[in-house]
């Protein structure tokens, strides 16, 4: 009897042992799958910091060097910068930590069917802003039609008179969640899809993002948002065309304040350009002329004023202002043209206006939609910028093409929507980790017109 209770109780007691030990087991489980995952948690907050930094390292990179060239720029070398930045695009494993190589960076853009290294040139496509003073830079593009730039025009103009097809205040107003127009400039690409008809199919295209790469995501068919075609290339929409980053100013080739022809003197010019005094006087007298712009010199030359009275003779290839019989034609040489575009403007270069597109960035579609009907044209200056490693150095190189000879107006037209520099340029880095193998990108804006340069957008 006393030997059944013992062994009932060893029993008892072996019971609770089990569970006793079990139940341990099963904290420490517990308390080692929390530790692994915490751990694990602890190894991608490492990475991300670990990768971001490595992607804030790529745009300090590549902000240096466009201050660099900004304030020291490579006279006659379009191109100067864009190599730099490239070869600093592929950061591969740059970031050392402790001697040890943790991770790196890298820059890159989707534009013309193809990924290019570096930052993309937000002049190489329209600014929207431009359409107010001139409407046939929106008309071409696809998708769009007559209401829809009429809207876009209401949207951007400062007052509140409807255009014939366009919206304002009331249109907006009369919404289920209504909204004021901005009447004013855009400050993004994606403020256009407020602007009545615009769809966001129109404007992202498959560029979802709006972050100028082609991602896995936009690049497999129906598999995931947003629907694409998997062709290895990005079709951006019109966020591919438009911009509203763009801006005028900016430093001149020397790395001075540009000379403004309106306000300056001759001694200053004479300072400055390789041109006698008499010329000097000439360029001023053009620069305060009314309206005068600088794309008329390169079709017209200049002449000094020593008369009262204007009249107009010709030359070859390029009209002359006369005044009178006896007056004497300063005719400058391409190379001296080329350092008057280099070093000289119209009105005040420190007022940022409306960025032009840049000849030597942007890309054959916008040529193609700007010369409708003289194609031939595009496929020319395509082929002078292609054909020389600095690229098109000045607008006047565009005298090489003999076209333009023929066609005087159309070049006083490119000159006057299109340039060699570029202000503004969009960055977007992805910095990556060893640790987690972790992913951050950050979207950059900035504007190189002033130093120190400015962000103008940072997203990540």
């Amino acid at each position: 009897m006393m030997t059944t209770r013992r062994h009932r109780r060893t029993g008892s007691v072996i019971l609770v042992v089990m569970w006793a030990i079990s139940i341990g087991a099963l904290i420490l489980s517990s308390v080692q799958l929390f530790s692994y995952r915490q751990s694990m948690l602890g190894r991608v907050a490492l990475g991300r910091v670990q990768a971001r930094w490595a992607a804030r390292g790529g745009i300090e990179y590549a902000i240096a060097i466009m201050a660099d060239h900004t304030i020291d720029p490579v006279p006659g070398d379009a191109f100067a910068m864009v190599r730099d930045l490239d070869a600093f695009a592929d950061g591969g494993e740059t970031l050392v930590i402790g001697g040890t190589i943790v991770g790196g960076y890298d820059i890159r853009h989707h534009s013309d069917g193809r990924t290019w290294m570096g930052p993309m040139d937000e002049h190489s496509k329209i600014n929207i802003n431009a359409a107010i003073d001139n409407p046939s830079l929106l008309a071409n593009l696809d998708n769009i039609s007559p209401d829809i730039v009429d809207a876009i025009l209401d949207w951007i103009d400062e007052d509140d008179e409807e255009r014939p097809l366009g919206a304002e205040h009331h249109y907006y107003q009369s919404l289920s969640m209504p909204y004021e127009p901005r009447n004013h400039r855009m400050r993004s690409i994606a403020e256009l899809e407020l602007v009545a008809g615009v769809w966001p199919e129109y404007l992202r295209g498959e560029d979802w993002n709006l972050n100028n790469r082609l991602d896995p995501n936009e690049d497999d068919a129906l598999q995931t948002w947003p629907p694409d075609e998997p062709d290895h290339r990005l079709d951006a929409g019109w966020s591919g065309l438009l911009t509203t980053y763009s801006v005028s100013g900016g430093l001149a080739e020397s790395g001075l304040p540009r000379i403004d022809l309106q306000s300056t003197t001759p001694e200053e010019l004479l300072e400055r350009l390789d041109i006698t005094e008499t010329q000097a006087t000439a360029l001023i007298a053009f620069g305060r002329e009314p309206n005068s712009r600088m794309s008329s010199l390169l079709t017209r030359q200049i002449e000094q004023q020593a008369a009262a009275s204007d009249q107009v003779k010709q030359t070859p290839g390029r009209a002359t202002v006369g005044t009178s019989a006896t007056s004497t034609v300063l005719s400058l040489t391409n190379d001296e043209l080329r350092a008057v575009f280099a070093e000289a403007t119209i009105g005040n270069s420190s007022q940022r206006g409306v960025g032009k597109l840049n000849i030597n960035t942007v890309s054959e579609a916008v040529l193609l939609k700007l010369l409708k009907d003289r194609e031939y044209l595009a496929d020319e200056i395509v082929y002078l910028r292609a054909g020389r490693a600095e690229g098109i150095a000045s607008m006047v190189d565009l005298l090489e093409i003999p076209a333009f000879q023929d066609d005087p107006g159309t070049l006083e037209y490119i000159a006057d929507i299109m340039d060699v520099r570029s202000n503004v340029y969009s960055i977007t880095v992805r910095g990556h980790s060893r640790i987690g193998d972790v992913e951050v990108e950050i979207f950059v804006v900035v504007d190189r017109s002033t130093v120190p340069i400015r962000i103008l957008e940072y997203r990540e």
